[in-house]
Formats: structure tokens, C-alpha cells, sequence
């Protein structure tokens, strides 16, 4: 009898973000991604039993990154800029979070307590930026006459903003001017 082939966590995430971001929620399959992945899609099922817990749980280790980078950008010489940096690195994280509405938040209780967690995890992610903007603004680093929950949502927001026909670094570059310095010519 054969042996059946494990799967590496990295990988197996790698290939759910591609395939959700390709076909969408709907369109995504454990039959598809057994093939992407070369595996009976029985494996996958040893790991993940529905396809809402692989999905909220790779959202949850997707969130866990930017969580971490962020946490690192607060002893950074330009916390703001490492953040945009962070967005563009998980610029897909906002294409992801489109399909929360489509899972069945019910469908197990692993994946009840995903989608919990991750509620969790964007209120961490708002508390940390918070805190970030509150320190650049007791620094004299960023202005103190915008309110930090507006700087808060629009940098949340950046996210938003599509890479397309433009380098990571450079839609980093050209967003974190925006931010900085605003579009107006006249200073």
C-alpha cells in the first residue's frame, strides 16, 4: 500500500490564497487544489474537513503575518512607511476578506471559532495602529490636527488601493507620498 503524501502548511496556504483569488469563494474546490498540490484531495481532508475552516484558517495565519510586521514597525525609524509597506506586501489580504460574507460562519464549530479569531485579530490590528499613530503624534512626527481614528481608517484602507501595472515597491513608494504629503500642488 502506498504512503500518502503529507502536506506543507505553507504550500497548502499558498495554493487556497491563489486558487480563492482565481476562481473565488464559489469557485474554489478541494478537488482543484488536490491537483494543484499533487494529492487525493482525501489528504486535504485529513487536515481541513470543510473548506470554510482551510480557508478562515489561512485568513487567520494571513492576519497573523501583517500582525507580526507591525508589531516590528513600531522601533522602526518610519513606522508609517513600514506599514505601507506591510499593505503592500498583503495587498491581497482585502481581495480575501471579500469572501467573509460567503462562508457559513456556522459550518463547524472550528470554523465559528476561526471567524471569532480573526474578528479578534482586526480589532488587535486597529489597537496596534492606533497606538502607533498616537506615539508619531506625541513624537511631533505626523499631524495632531487630524483625529488618530480617521488616520487610523485611512491607513486601514490603503489596502484597498489596487497594484496593478506598478511594482510592490513602487506602490508603496508612490501610496506612503500620498500619506505624507497629500496629491495637492500647492503646499
Amino acid at each position: 500500500m502506498s504512503r500518502k503524501r503529507s502536506i506543507n502548511q505553507i504550500e497548502l496556504f499558498a495554493e487556497t490564497e491563489k486558487l480563492v483569488l482565481e476562481k473565488g469563494y464559489n469557485g474554489f474546490h478541494f478537488k482543484a487544489l488536490a491537483e494543484r498540490l499533487g494529492v487525493a484531495r482525501s489528504t486535504i481532508y485529513n487536515y481541513y474537513p470543510k473548506k470554510e475552516e482551510l480557508i478562515t484558517a489561512y485568513m487567520i495565519y494571513l492576519l497573523n503575518q501583517v500582525i507580526e510586521r507591525i508589531d516590528s514597525a513600531f522601533t522602526a525609524e518610519d513606522p508609517l512607511k513600514i506599514i505601507v509597506h506591510i499593505w503592500a506586501r498583503y495587498a491581497n489580504l482585502h481581495q480575501m476578506l471579500q469572501i467573509m460574507p460567503y462562508i457559513d460562519h456556522e459550518a463547524s464549530d472550528a470554523v465559528n471559532k476561526n471567524v471569532q479569531h480573526m474578528f479578534s485579530q482586526f480589532e488587535e490590528m486597529k489597537r496596534k495602529l492606533t497606538a502607533m499613530i498616537e506615539m508619531m503624534q506625541s513624537d511631533g512626527r505626523i499631524r495632531t490636527d487630524i483625529s488618530v481614528e480617521t488616520i487610523v481608517g485611512f491607513v486601514m484602507a490603503m489596502v484597498q488601493v489596487p497594484i496593478r501595472g506598478i511594482s510592490e515597491e513602487d506602490w508603496a513608494d508612490n501610496v506612503y507620498i500620498l500619506l505624507t504629503e497629500g496629491i495637492s500642488l500647492h503646499q
